[in-house]
């Protein structure tokens, strides 16, 4: 994979795709930052920060951390094209880049006994790749499916009932998604016990990820005589729903197109909602958030939600204060991460870092 950050004085690229959080590519799109653009490398400063690019006849300066983000087909020339119904045509039919904006990255995530391994069998056939991981203790498979002219790279992650960071399984399903930020996050819900399942959903939309939900044995739920609409409980929550039997393979074309639908911004019913804590927390969710939305800090909050980190913080002082009712400190996080509270090689320094900037205000001080 190249990215606009690996790209020379003078080097040219296409842009395949945006990485990061919503707000991150709508920002850049406004930009002039969009799929199928030629962008070009005017200069890049001593310290190769920033770096300073060409596009659409703008001059316009990106930090390394977002040019990472950014997936360009590097040195070929730049082939001319039309918008149509979302999707990109080239005067070129065999242009290469327009075929690798076409591949989609998919990780299913769900509760145990959900059906997602099922699921993710009927999409992969026999062509699954088991892999294992260094430092935990779980296994994730990943294989290719391909619909409607795209490719999908898809990853079945373990099974997890929460992100509480309390297990080898949540720790890496979390840390994956942050470390290798997936296009769509496919939560698969088992529709015969939605209010267990849906608690993993939230904290799915509290990070800020593209979220598509796969309701799994809905067939169960009709056998019961259940009614529910999924179509009304999607506009709620954000995300669309598509109702799967996985087990008989029904539905999993419904699902791929709703993720190409999702991935081209096609969709109206995706929106990004917070969660409601209610007043206390939300306040305090507020105070930290506002330390943590600044400048400085835009490398990692381009990637991961503020709100999410702030939540996160807040888990960590309500876990330390079941050993220690005092302020949360930098030594006191240390002692956290050997607690297993945090055990993350990339996701642990970012919060680190933010106790630091957090820690010299009163905001976590007992009254």
């Amino acid at each position: 994979m190249t990215t606009l950050y690996d790209l020379n004085e003078g080097e040219e690229g296409i842009i395949l795709k945006i990485k990061g959080r919503g707000q991150f590519r709508h920002r850049l799109s406004e930009m002039g930052f969009v799929v199928g653009k030629k962008v070009s490398v005017i200069k890049k400063a001593p310290l190769r920060d920033p770096i300073e690019y060409k596009i659409m006849g703008y001059h316009i300066s990106l930090r390394n951390s977002e040019a990472q983000l950014i997936e360009v087909d590097r040195g070929n020339k730049s082939r001319e094209f039309q918008a149509s119904n979302g999707t990109l045509e080239s005067e070129d039919e065999n242009s290469s880049w327009l075929e690798k904006t076409k591949h989609i990255q998919v990780v299913l995530v769900g509760n145990p006994n959900s059906g997602k391994t099922t699921l993710f069998n009927f999409a992969s056939g026999s062509k699954e790749k088991v892999g294992n991981y260094a430092g935990v203790t779980v296994d994730s498979k990943e294989a290719r499916y391909k619909q409607s002219g795209y490719s999908f790279s898809i990853v079945d992650l373990p099974g997890t009932y929460s992100l509480k960071s309390y297990s080898p399984e949540e720790i890496y399903l979390r840390n994956y998604i942050f470390d290798n930020k997936p296009d769509l996050v496919v939560n698969i819900v088992d529709a015969s016990n939605l209010e267990r399942n849906l608690y993993l959903t939230t904290q799915l939309i509290d990070m800020g990820v593209q979220v598509v939900i796969a309701l799994n044995m809905y067939d169960e739920l009709e056998k019961k005589g259940d009614i529910l609409d999924y179509i009304s409980l999607g506009k709620l929550l954000g995300v669309p729903i598509i109702p799967t039997v996985s087990s008989k393979g029904k539905g999993i074309k419904d699902l791929f197109d709703k993720i190409i639908e999702v991935y081209e911004n096609r969709e109206p019913v995706v929106r990004h909602i917070h969660v409601n804590y209610g007043s206390e927390i939300e306040n305090s969710i507020c105070a930290i958030q506002s330390k943590i939305k600044i400048e400085e800090n835009r490398t990692f909050t381009n990637i991961i939600s503020a709100r999410y980190l702030a939540i996160e913080l807040l888990k960590m002082i309500k876990s330390f204060q079941r050993v220690s009712p005092v302020a949360l400190t930098p030594m006191k996080l240390f002692r956290l991460q050997k607690m297993n509270i945090l055990s993350s090689k990339n996701f642990f320094p970012i919060l680190l870092r933010l106790s630091l900037l957090i820690c010299v205000t009163d905001l976590f001080q007992e009254p």
